[in-house]
């Protein structure tokens, strides 16, 4: 009997210690390999020139090219590839249009890491995963993708930013959540409050407790 071959595997990530830890526990099994890793969208096409991995696990807010436009190119180019999208930001309208492009898999970061193993394992068969929205979750804005983003003009960052500050996370826990520097976040808290023409802190929590639901 032939044995089965790791599954070779592709990480690209701009949250340097969130990557190198999700390495780290991926090549701890013997069923995957990590041949590469890359920080942004034109890095990883540049890696993908070079060796193809059976999946690639893409994050959708990444500077330079961003997770969904690179996810198009890298369909159209290396369709071969199996895409899976890891991220913070989840909703039903982005989804679609992922599952649309052709990406195989959108699961949220903070899925456990048996669960991450099994999805994998089922992408590499073929298998879809896309996770289910739970009815109790109340709407909101939010999760209305595309549109309230764009008349805001806020980033796919900012966006993951201002639903935290609605869920009532300090500066500091935002920073550890998304393993970005404080200051960072602060820079972020800053520049949304002049797009969305409000004071401070404060005013950008009126603002999100606000909008938060429709």
């Amino acid at each position: 009997m032939t044995e089965q071959k790791p599954t070779t595997l592709m990480i690209a990530d701009d949250h340097k210690l969130f990557a190198e830890g999700l390495s780290a526990i991926l090549s701890e099994q013997p069923d995957f390999n990590i041949i590469g890793m890359a920080s942004n969208g034109k890095e990883i096409l540049h890696l993908l020139n070079n060796q193809v991995p059976d999946i690639l696990i893409l994050d959708l807010n990444m500077p330079v090219l961003d997770g969904e436009i690179a996810a198009e190119k890298i369909r159209q180019l290396f369709p071969v590839v199996k895409i899976m999208v890891l991220s913070m930001y989840y909703s039903a309208q982005l989804a679609n249009k992922l599952e649309e492009i052709g990406v195989m898999a959108f699961v949220q970061k903070d899925t456990d890491a048996e669960t991450l193993f099994k999805i994998i394992s089922g992408v590499q068969r073929g298998e879809k995963h896309f996770q289910k929205i739970k009815p109790d979750m109340q709407p909101s804005v939010f999760s209305n993708g595309d549109y309230f983003q764009k008349s805001h003009n806020l980033t796919a960052r900012e966006m993951e930013i201002l639903q935290l500050i609605s869920e009532d996370y300090s500066s500091q826990q935002i920073a550890q959540k998304l393993f970005i520097a404080l200051n960072t976040v602060d820079t972020h808290r800053k520049n949304m409050a002049q797009k969305l023409n409000v004071t401070g802190k404060t005013g950008l929590l009126k603002f999100a407790l606000e909008n938060k639901l429709r």
